[in-house]
């Protein structure tokens, strides 16, 4: 092994070390996204109800992120009727959002249009500074790659630089 890649190795594997420390910091962060939501009431009107076994996404993208129940659902011209739990289950979703699941159930509601009352986990400060401090943490591991394909580079320039041609 030449001089120069003996000078490097220590430096590639504290950089691999840093670079596995920074990928398990953000995995372990990212819970902190759904952990440090408010539990959040609303109503959301509109809903059409999706055929049997399929899924209705609850607002709109993002509007209602980790959705966490939906009760009191009633047809949105009629409130006498009620779109009963048993006729539906909730879908927590993502922070994008959640949604209802039309059981065997709710078959002769398919189609309707209905109101609920529910509850999702929305922002905070807490949340959006743990979501920010993630994001700068993957643009400083993606950073880090491109230190460490530089430094193989080097290393692999180094096994060839002392090598005479020979033709």
């Amino acid at each position: 092994m030449s001089d120069a890649v003996k000078k490097i190795v220590p430096t590639a594997m504290l950089v691999v070390a840093l670079g596995i420390v920074i990928v398990m910091l953000v995995a372990v962060l990212m819970g902190f996204s759904k952990g440090l939501r408010v539990n959040t009431s609303a109503d959301a009107t509109g809903l059409t109800v999706p055929a049997v076994n399929s899924t209705v996404a609850v607002g709109s993208t993002g509007t209602y992120p980790f959705l966490q129940t939906a009760t009191t659902c009633i047809n949105a011209s009629n409130a006498a009727n009620s779109y009963a739990t048993s006729m539906y289950n909730v879908g927590e979703g993502t922070a994008s959002g959640g949604y209802l699941y039309n059981l065997d159930a709710g078959s002769g509601w398919v189609g309707q249009t209905i109101n609920c009352s529910i509850t999702y986990l929305a922002d905070s400060d807490p949340q959006d500074s743990a979501d920010a401090f993630v994001t700068g943490l993957a643009i400083f591991g993606t950073f880090i790659g491109v230190i460490i394909l530089a430094v193989i580079g080097m290393i692999i320039m180094g096994l060839f630089k002392g090598r005479k041609r020979e033709l």
